[in-house]
């Protein structure tokens, strides 16, 4: 019987257990997937603890992206076959659907088809990181090619974060990723960053005001906010822009009123789901655009460590250690 993960109590990961879950025939609109690899998400991290922005409905199940081969199709379904190779998008509703199953169902909605040539891996690590870097740089940030813009990346060893350095790159922009300490800060070049910033032991305003000489950032993207969003805003240049995308500090900061006034500094949110599945013209966009440079490989997630499957609660407490450079994922033996 195929084996679901579930958590009974909200926690951190001691709470995830595995049940063995009859999996009923797809619905109108659904698909069965065999499921081959899950990416992780710190979003999951907050949902299993209670503290996430949709809360869960006891006993639940958790995982918003994955890829996997189809067994099954439900009634009416014409875009998808038994046999294809599709990505599961986080474009569902987690309150009804997940992914970390060896079986699962899925609303086709949230489905992208997988290149032959790309790894159910890659695959699965692939659209969260992406399509959250796409949408938040360019949909939302304003990231234009050929214009050389200035963009700062904050926790930029996070999957999102190495997926921006590349879209930064591609769009010929300037990128300052901003890490705490100096353990990542080659790496983070290797993977195509033109400056580090290093929080622990540099002033983040006084280095990026030194690398735009005197400009400013045009862009910047934050997942962490709190206290550090307000000193950063402190760096912004002309009619910039801050998309926040996350609140890893558990702090709303002040506005930065002064910044917004003096500068014009705009100040955003993003949301991959929200403020880019839900929305048909900015996913076509954002679909055309990554699914091209998936499949040609000019697009890959940087992958810092793949588990099994029954080692999930390993995977998730290692990403609570943020030791992490990429993305985590876990692999199915299905």
């Amino acid at each position: 019987m195929p084996k679901t993960v579930q958590f009974d109590t909200l926690g951190g990961p001691d709470v995830l257990h595995f049940v063995d879950k009859t999996v009923p025939p797809p619905q109108e609109g659904e698909v069965q997937i065999a499921v081959k690899a899950a990416g992780l998400n710190r979003a999951e991290l907050l949902f299993i603890a209670g503290q996430y922005l949709i809360e869960p409905v006891l006993p639940s199940g958790a995982g918003v992206e994955g890829a996997g081969e189809i067994v099954a199709v439900g009634p009416e379904v014409k875009e998808f076959s038994v046999g294809d190779r599709v990505a599961i998008t986080p474009g569902f509703d987690q309150l009804k659907y997940l992914t970390l199953g060896e079986i699962v169902n899925m609303t086709t909605s949230a489905l992208e088809p997988v290149p032959e040539a790309v790894s159910y891996i890659d695959a699965a690590g692939f659209w969260m990181a992406f399509g959250t870097a796409f949408g938040l740089l360019v949909q939302k940030g304003g990231l234009t090619k050929g214009t050389g813009q200035a963009v700062v990346v904050n926790a930029a060893s996070s999957s999102v974060g190495m997926a921006a350095l590349q879209i930064i790159k591609a769009h010929g922009g300037k990128s300052i990723a901003i890490t705490r300490t100096d353990n990542k800060v080659a790496a983070l070049k290797e993977a195509g960053a033109d400056h580090v910033i290093v929080t622990e032991n540099e002033d983040v305003v006084a280095r990026i005001m030194q690398i735009t000489d005197g400009r400013g950032f045009d862009i910047a993207c934050d997942v962490v906010m709190g206290t550090g969003a307000t000193t950063l805003a402190a760096a912004a240049g002309t009619d910039a822009t801050l998309v926040a995308y996350g609140l890893l500090s558990g702090e709303v900061p002040a506005l930065p009123f002064e910044a917004m006034i003096r500068r014009g500094l705009t100040v955003t949110g993003f949301h991959l789901v929200w403020q880019l599945l839900d929305h048909p013209a900015r996913r076509a966009a954002a679909v055309a655009h990554l699914s091209g440079g998936l499949a040609r490989g000019d697009d890959r997630p940087v992958i810092d460590k793949v588990f099994p499957f029954d080692q999930v609660a390993d995977a998730y407490r290692h990403m609570a250690s943020n030791a992490q450079l990429g993305k985590i994922l876990v692999e199915m033996n299905t």
